[in-house]
């Protein structure tokens, strides 16, 4: 039979830019850009290659984007990449880790 593959796309980078704007080495314009183009461009080659692997796409931790203004900014970026209809869903916890716990007071869904 077939093994089924499955790849986590690009752990770090997307969360990194919205949670890291003000670090030059992370926010600057041509990193953004790259990172952008180069997720973008991975997804869909992986696409056009083969329909037997299943993809996510890496989302960080809740302590980088369970902040309203970071998830808000990740989704605008993901959602420029038009890339959504070749990803099965997101993973979390990939790059870096956040231990489940309890939600911190000033969540402000």
């Amino acid at each position: 039979g077939k093994v089924p593959i499955v790849l986590v796309i690009e752990p770090d980078s997307l969360p990194n830019l919205s949670t890291n704007q003000a670090d030059p080495r992370c926010g600057n314009p041509a990193t953004a850009k790259a990172y952008r183009e180069g997720i973008a461009y991975a997804v869909k080659s992986i696409a056009e290659a083969t329909t037997a692997v299943t993809m996510y796409l890496d989302a960080g931790h809740g302590g980088w984007l369970g902040w309203k203004n970071n998830m808000e900014d990740f989704v605008r970026t993901v959602s420029g990449l038009d890339v959504a209809q070749h990803l099965r869903g997101f993973a979390t916890n990939v790059a870096g880790y956040q231990a489940l716990g309890e939600m911190c007071p000033e969540y402000d869904w």
